[in-house]
């Protein structure tokens, strides 16, 4: 009997151990999520208003924006390009049509319009012209060959036949330099045509001419100046006049 009545008890003792450990672990959760809770860090809400909030919407709408605005800048990119390319073109077609003027021009300048020239009479004056060319060319190579034969024989010369070829060969004397004149004006004989056989180009440069034939040196001293009686003249005369340099006082 004794025996029945603790085989009874057992089922119950077991029942109220599983409750038990159930408890335990339900309370040890509940332990572990409060731990967790107040360890976080808890946010406070804020409020924002609706005309404020970055909706999907939005954030797509600025982007095609965004897309919209770069397509715009490469369209007018494209279009610069484009405009500058046929302005590059313009501009080599005008040089072209610049320079077939210019060459038509030429072609039409070339154009021999002499038709009443003889052409027998020209012909003639070319080979007389032609002809002393040839003379005076072949003349200038004699004179040069004949003058460096003359330099190597002076060169061979001793001091005495040298002395007696020059005695019997001077050297040709300049033509006599004029004198000029008081506050004669200078003219420059220029630098082309030298060669040329006119006499025009074989003048004395330095003579007097015009007011220069008068003597100034005759006039009074405040009439020799140059340009006197007008606006524009000078105080001075000459560099000899105006000359400091002290001689004595080297």
């Amino acid at each position: 009997m004794r025996e029945r009545e603790e085989a009874a008890l057992l089922p119950v003792e077991e029942e109220e151990d599983e409750e038990e450990a159930e408890e335990d672990e339900s309370s040890e959760y509940e332990t572990d999520s409060e731990e967790e809770t107040t360890g976080m860090a808890m946010v406070k809400p804020v409020f924002v208003p609706k005309s404020e909030r970055d909706t999907i919407a939005e954030r797509e709408r600025l982007a095609e924006e965004e897309r919209a605005f770069e397509e715009k800048v490469k369209r007018k990119m494209e279009e610069r390009k484009v405009e500058t390319k046929h302005m590059l073109v313009e501009e080599i077609k005008k040089d072209e049509q610049i320079q077939k003027n210019l060459e038509m021009e030429a072609e039409i300048a070339d154009v021999d319009t002499d038709d009443e020239m003889n052409e027998a009479e020209e012909y003639e004056t070319w080979k007389v012209r032609e002809i002393g060319r040839i003379k005076r060319d072949r003349e200038d190579r004699e004179a040069m060959l004949k003058e460096k034969e003359e330099i190597e024989r002076v060169r061979n010369m001793t001091e005495e036949e040298r002395r007696e070829w020059e005695r019997k060969n001077p050297k040709p004397a300049p033509p006599p330099k004029q004198k000029w004149r008081f506050m004669q004006k200078y003219f420059h004989k220029g630098a082309f045509f030298q060669d040329e056989g006119d006499n025009v180009f074989k003048r004395d440069f330095s003579a007097p001419t015009g007011e220069d034939k008068m003597d100034k040196s005759i006039l009074p001293k405040v009439m020799q100046v140059k340009h006197f009686g007008r606006s524009g003249r000078t105080k001075w005369t000459h560099l000899v006049n105006e000359d400091t340099t002290d001689w004595d006082n080297p």
